[in-house]
């Protein structure tokens, strides 16, 4: 049984049809997602309806599933964020602190435990999403970096698609050819095309996060 927890990414975006659909499909496995378009990794303050990955995580069933996938950062990925230290956050020093889940440490560190907690025995997997133009280099790698820190603190294995993936969608052959914003003609990614570089579409998935995820998960078994 696989868990997916994240944004949108994970989740599918218009299609509803992801990397974990394709995994989970390819090797009979149960799944369920649970991540939602537009989640930020922190609890923001009045955010209506809830859609953030800690609020996921809490609400999502008992039962422990055998792997569970999660992304982050790109709903967070802004300066008014990676720029603000109230906002970012610290990593903590200790494992049973308190935490600010308003905060994207506090938010990662928060999830990160209750994976591990919630779910003890299941095999958590961290993935670092593609690079894409809708959201500035820099906060990007800010992003990336302390999440890395962060998924190193709590043993948490990663799949870095941010940097050893090939899929940049900053160059824009590779926006064009492996992004979608809007469904094909039949409801699918499949031949959707000319994205703004944020979500894969079903080459996007094939090509660059299908195979390294599931050298991972299977790693893991």
């Amino acid at each position: 049984m696989l868990y997916a927890f994240g944004t949108s990414i994970v989740e599918g975006h218009a299609a509803h049809e992801s990397f974990v659909d394709d995994i989970a499909r390819a090797h009979h496995m149960i799944y369920h997602k649970y991540a939602i378009n537009g989640a930020t990794m922190r609890v923001v303050p009045n955010e209506d309806p809830v859609i953030n990955i800690v609020h996921q995580v809490e609400q999502a069933p008992k039962i422990v599933p055998d792997l569970i996938v999660f992304d982050g950062i790109a709903n967070d990925a802004y300066a008014s964020v990676t720029d603000d230290p109230k906002v970012l956050g610290s990593i903590s020093t200790g494992f049973a602190d308190e935490l600010d889940t308003a905060t994207y440490c506090g938010a990662f560190e928060t999830v990160c435990r209750m994976l591990l907690t919630k779910y003890q025995g299941a095999h958590p997997l961290y993935i670092t999403t593609h690079k894409t133009p809708a959201r500035t280099l820099a906060t990007q790698e800010k992003l990336h970096d302390v999440s890395l820190a962060i998924c190193r603190k709590w043993s948490i294995p990663v799949v870095d698609l941010y940097t050893q993936s090939g899929f940049n969608a900053f160059i824009p052959a590779y926006q064009h050819d492996y992004s979608y914003d809007k469904v094909d003609a039949d409801g699918h990614n499949r031949n959707a095309v000319g994205g703004t570089g944020t979500h894969p579409n079903a080459d996007g998935y094939r090509l660059f996060y299908e195979p390294r995820i599931t050298a991972a998960l299977a790693a893991m078994c």
